[in-house]
């Protein structure tokens, strides 16, 4: 993902004015809620598991272990998942989609990208940026979070349906023409009974969480954010979830909201290690992957 400040981009790159979902608003003041079934040491291991792969660079062995741990782990919690294959410039890639079915007509997708960067751009030693990324934060928190949120909808079993989607190619670059790829082909190839609106979790993994109201998600989705954001109040995280406008950020997002789909992008775009080496999981923190599980939940399951 990639920062993004002018308002004119936004106009000509989604051609939407004003998407909205009546997701309900934020209240006043609200008695936090119990404790949702989230196991942060779960979590916890999802990110530690997939940083162990080493970089999970499209075309690369530990890149096909990973899809095949992330299959895997999916269909033992949900009964099935399913690889959505795609190509780039000769380039295999996949994106890995699940489903929970709990009845009732609300239709959530959760998103995340489960591939890592090929080169360390921000790295000072030019020789350095030649690198591919461990991606503990840019990737795998997002994933571990999302697996994590599977288990515990086996639990609470909501009346919803949650699609999810785990999207490959989102940081190949080195430039916007070849990034988010895969929630590019996801969109494309949308079905009958598409999501009603939805949440991607980018980057929430950093020690020092702090997320602010990504800045294409309010002009494009913001009863969506209202939802997400009175969920992390309810929650007890009002404290991370900050009511405050940020960065503008080209992302997994965005192809879903040109087709009209609001989704939001969960991410905490201030994190001093993105695409260096030193993403990796000392960066990282399984309090913030429990800190958004529960927001999430909460907007999955309370009533807002």
């Amino acid at each position: 993902m990639n920062r993004l400040d002018r308002r004119t981009f936004l106009w000509g790159l989604l051609g939407l004015a004003g998407a909205q979902l009546g997701c309900g608003a934020p209240g006043t003041a609200t008695p936090t809620v119990g404790p949702l079934p989230f196991d942060r040491r779960r979590a916890w291991g999802y990110l530690l598991r997939q940083v162990a792969f080493g970089p999970r660079v499209p075309g690369t062995a530990p890149h096909s272990r990973c899809r095949d741990f992330l299959l895997r782990e999916l269909r033992a919690t949900l009964g099935s998942a399913s690889p959505q294959a795609f190509s780039f410039q000769g380039v295999q890639m996949c994106n890995i989609l699940s489903q929970y079915h709990g009845g009732g007509e609300d239709h959530v997708l959760l998103c995340a990208h489960w591939d890592t960067r090929p080169r360390a751009d921000n790295e000072r030693d030019p020789d350095r940026r030649r690198l591919p990324i461990p991606g503990a934060n840019d990737g795998a928190s997002g994933v571990a979070v999302l697996l994590e949120i599977a288990h515990a909808l086996r639990v609470l079993r909501p009346p919803i349906r949650v699609s999810f989607a785990l999207f490959d190619g989102e940081d190949w670059g080195p430039d916007e023409a070849s990034m988010y790829l895969g929630s590019r082909h996801y969109a494309s190839t949308l079905p009958q009974g598409r999501p009603s609106w939805g949440v991607l979790l980018d980057m929430v993994g950093d020690r020092d969480l702090r997320i602010p109201r990504e800045g294409f998600s309010e002009e494009m989705a913001r009863a969506v954010n209202d939802r997400v954001w009175a969920a992390a109040r309810l929650a007890g995280h009002g404290d991370v979830f900050v009511e405050e406008r940020g960065a503008s950020i080209l992302d997994d997002h965005l192809p879903l909201l040109r087709r009209g789909i609001p989704v939001v992008d969960v991410i905490d775009f201030d994190y001093p290690h993105w695409h260096t080496l030193r993403d990796d999981p000392s960066a990282c923190s399984p309090h913030s992957l429990e800190v958004v599980g529960r927001t999430i939940l909460t907007a999955l399951t309370r009533e807002l």
